[in-house]
């Protein structure tokens, strides 16, 4: 049995951590790359995020929670590589890229693998997770050519970065809406995965707009 204090305390400073990350990405995304306000907005950023990750897997090891787990998983390979790619200006990736790159190819087996069973148990969330667990997968297999071609280098390094860090966003913004909005449309005809897509279907296009506009420079 939990302690019921400790899970309490866990989920409002993960509600805090959270509302932090997602003030301190926009912040971030309004300030120019690379000035003093826009790394400082970041650290804040990469910081609540890694508070959002470990505590919702703690809760979700607590209150048992497979689902909420594998989200966790999701978004913190995306925070933990887009801190890497603007932490770290390598000439070559090392020994903690390759094992990332490990854990991440872990992670794609449980979204994908937890996706299909409980889709075909009936589970319509089933979707969110392979559509998490194939973007995911595209990532590792970014990162893995990148220990082969040694590709994280000026813009494509910047772009890697932006490209994780606002996936990362994305996962917070969903994580709220889950929270405020899924409650309040059970019972109807609105399918719950539409909530947890909404936000990548709204925000991957401008990620792919401001990559292109990195890379063509």
């Amino acid at each position: 049995m939990y302690n019921r204090k400790v899970v309490r305390f866990l989920l409002i400073t993960h509600v805090l951590a959270g509302a932090t990350a997602l003030i301190s990405a926009f912040g971030a995304i309004s300030t120019r790359k690379g000035a003093a306000r826009h790394i400082f907005l970041g650290r804040i950023y990469s910081v609540a995020m890694a508070y959002v990750v470990i505590g919702a897997s703690v809760i979700s090891v607590l209150r048992p929670n497979p689902f909420l787990f594998s989200i966790a998983l999701f978004s913190g390979y995306l925070v933990w590589t887009g801190y890497r790619r603007a932490r770290f200006k390598l000439q070559e990736l090392n020994k903690v890229d390759k094992n990332t790159v490990i854990v991440g190819k872990l992670i794609v087996l449980v979204l994908i693998g937890y996706g299909t069973f409980i889709l075909f148990n009936g589970e319509t969330l089933g979707i969110v997770l392979l559509v998490f667990g194939i973007t995911t997968y595209i990532f590792v297999r970014e990162d893995s050519n990148a220990l082969k071609l040694n590709l994280y280098k000026s813009k494509y390094r910047i772009a890697s970065h932006l490209q994780r860090m606002l996936g990362g966003t994305i996962a917070t913004i969903t994580a709220v809406l889950v929270q405020q909005v899924v409650p309040r449309i059970e019972g109807t005809s609105i399918p719950a995965f539409i909530v947890w897509l909404g936000p990548t279907i709204l925000i991957t296009p401008l990620i792919t707009y401001w990559s292109r506009k990195i890379l063509t420079k």
